[in-house]
Formats: C-alpha cells, sequence, structure tokens
C-alpha cells in the first residue's frame, strides 16, 4: 500500500508562506523607496519562479533524487506522478493501477504504448510488451521496449540489434541492465543501472532510480 502521503496541511502552508514572503517583500521595498511598480514585477517574478520555473527544474533538469521525491510526493495525485511516486512508496499493484491510470487518462496514443509498455513490463507479460512496443511512433522508444520485449524471451541477439540503435545513454544502461539481470549478472546489472540513473536527469532519473531497486531486490519477475 501507498504511504507517506503529504498532508493538506503541508500545502497550505507552504501556499501561506509563499504569499507571507510576497507581503513581506513588499513591505520592505516599498520602505526602502523602491517604486510600486518595480515592487509589482519583482513579486510577480518571485511568485513566477516559485510556481512554474521551480517545478519546471524539478520535473526535467534536477538531479537531486530527494527534491524530486519532495516535488511528485505534494503531486501525487495526478497520473503521471501518481506513477513515480507509487514507484518509490507502493508496492506492485500500487504501480500496476497508477500506470493502468496514465492509459485511462491520457489519449495520446504513444504515452498510452509507452506506459503500457512499462505495465507489461512489470507483469513479465512479453505478449503485451511487444503489442506495445509495435506500435510506438517515436523509433527510439520503439527500438528501447523492442529490446526488452526480446530480453525477455530470452532472445539477446535481437535484443542487441535494438540496442545498437538506441542514442540516448539512460535508455543504452537501462537495457544493458535488463539484459544482466536477466542473465543472472548481479554485478553488470548493478554497474549499468547506476550508469543509467547517472545519465538520466529529472524525473526521469527518479524513475530509473527506483525501477533498477526495484529489479534488485526482487519485487519484478523478469
Amino acid at each position: 500500500m501507498l504511504k507517506n502521503k503529504p498532508s493538506i496541511f503541508s500545502k497550505v502552508f507552504k501556499f501561506v508562506l509563499l504569499i507571507a514572503v510576497g507581503i513581506l517583500l513588499t513591505f520592505v521595498l516599498i520602505s526602502n523607496g523602491v517604486p510600486k511598480w518595480i515592487v509589482f514585477l519583482i513579486v510577480l517574478a518571485l511568485y513566477f519562479s516559485v510556481s512554474i520555473l521551480w517545478p519546471m527544474y524539478i520535473i526535467y533538469k534536477s538531479t537531486s533524487l530527494r527534491a524530486i521525491d519532495r516535488y511528485i510526493a505534494s503531486n501525487y495525485k495526478k497520473p503521471i506522478f501518481g506513477y513515480s511516486y507509487a514507484l518509490a512508496h507502493g508496492d506492485k499493484r500500487d504501480v500496476e493501477n497508477a500506470l493502468k491510470r496514465i492509459m485511462n487518462t491520457y489519449q495520446q496514443q504513444d504515452m498510452a504504448d509507452i506506459y503500457g509498455a512499462n505495465l507489461a513490463l512489470f507483469q513479465n507479460n512479453p505478449k503485451h510488451l511487444l503489442e506495445h512496443a509495435e506500435k510506438i511512433n517515436g523509433q527510439e522508444y520503439k527500438d528501447y521496449y523492442l529490446g526488452h520485449t526480446y530480453v525477455m524471451n530470452g532472445n539477446f541477439e535481437r535484443a542487441h540489434e535494438h540496442l545498437a540503435k538506441l542514442h540516448t545513454p539512460w535508455m543504452i544502461h537501462s537495457l544493458k541492465a535488463y539484459a544482466a539481470h536477466k542473465r543472472g549478472n548481479p554485478v553488470t546489472f548493478r554497474q549499468e543501472a547506476d550508469q543509467s540513473i547517472k545519465s538520466a536527469i529529472g524525473m526521469q532519473r527518479f524513475v530509473m532510480h527506483h525501477t533498477m531497486n526495484r529489479f534488485e531486490n526482487g519485487d519484478f519477475n523478469i
């Protein structure tokens, strides 16, 4: 079951704190003779930075797993973040339910098939994994999940053909880690898993970190 869900109080506190800082900043600036229109722009920039720029940085650029975790915990009710939150704090059923929720929420076909491929991967279902992988339009994601399909079936030669087509570092190391785990080589798995995590940034790093830990801990049979 999911645990450590953030309380509503913590979100309200953050909002009140932001308002309080804005009021205090306004008072200090006006007291020091700063024109009101400049004060308005400064406060607006503060709000914009906290509410938009900082979340974008966390989602796409951050390398701090702790910072990403805090942001995800505050937004776990949203389907995309709910999946990441389940990976970090839930059990296998929580992860599967979160993936199904994404597939049922978003209409974009590629998104449904990418997360459907993740669901099939966690369920050790090569048939469904292949079905989703073949329908993905993005070529690199297609090769990435087709590679996983062949690894799952023990066809490492075909998997290597798709591995050779990948250009994104985290994908390359992730697929190599999966192959090493399937072959029963924990040392190589851990090396490649660490490289896949280090190669990723933002939410992708967080997802890779917890996915690899779950594979290593035997949470998912492969």
